[in-house]
């Protein structure tokens, strides 16, 4: 999965928006339908994270199908986009990030992109060589808190994420709500299996390194 995110100055926001509705929209719509991705999607910011105002997701099959995608896309684009907003659109860009994911565990049950109307992205900087420890955790401590919070309807979904390339974080965890108190629902939940398990949490604590979390709100979706 590859993430870019941009940094896009406020009175310039707009712009931003409306080229990216006429020009990559309906570009990485035909490459979904030519089966080249399998979905794409732009979130503008919320809450938390640094000074990046735009996220923009592609989901490839494998790496293979991104190095394709790349060139189509971009050859496609600037031939569609007017010389004149190809320039705006690169002034308007004041800082720009991105990152490449394996996506490692996806549930998401019945839940479609129109029905997101926030993520919270949680992401962990943990030592190699603590990772194989730290999964174990996540496995047994917090896996069965998220499949609880999805099954009584707090989340739509969640997606574990590895690294890959760029950014610098290795593991990134997705949570999809349909509106904002399901968040706050959400991490009452989890405070709420910590009690049962002190020690695990307070080991899985210690193997993060570092911790940064941001909440996205989703302007289009599709397959993602």
């Amino acid at each position: 999965m590859y993430e870019a995110y941009y940094s896009v100055d406020a009175a310039g926001m707009s712009d931003w928006n409306r080229r990216y509705s006429e020009y990559s929209v309906p570009v990485l719509a035909g490459l979904v339908e030519e089966g080249l991705i399998e979905g794409f999607g732009q979130s503008r910011h919320h809450t938390g994270g640094d000074d990046y105002n735009i996220r923009t997701v592609v989901r490839t099959f494998d790496w293979a199908s991104l190095n394709i995608f790349w060139g189509e896309y971009l050859s496609r684009l600037q031939e569609a986009t007017p010389a004149a907003e190809w320039a705006a659109g690169s002034r308007s860009v004041a800082r720009h990030r991105d990152e490449i994911w394996d996506i490692e565990a996806v549930q998401f049950g019945d839940a479609t992109d129109a029905d997101v109307s926030h993520m919270y992205a949680a992401s962990y900087l943990v030592n190699f060589q603590d990772m194989s420890e730290w999964n174990e955790l996540w496995t047994s401590l917090m896996k069965p808190v998220l499949e609880t919070a999805r099954q009584e309807g707090i989340l739509l979904g969640w997606v574990k994420l590895g690294h890959n390339t760029g950014g610098p974080h290795n593991v990134k965890l997705l949570y999809f709500v349909e509106d904002w108190d399901q968040l706050d629902d959400l991490f009452r939940t989890f405070g709420n299996s910590r009690d049962g398990n002190a020690a695990g949490w307070e080991r899985f604590a210690e193997l993060t390194r570092a911790h940064d979390d941001d909440i996205w709100a989703p302007v289009s979706n599709t397959g993602m």
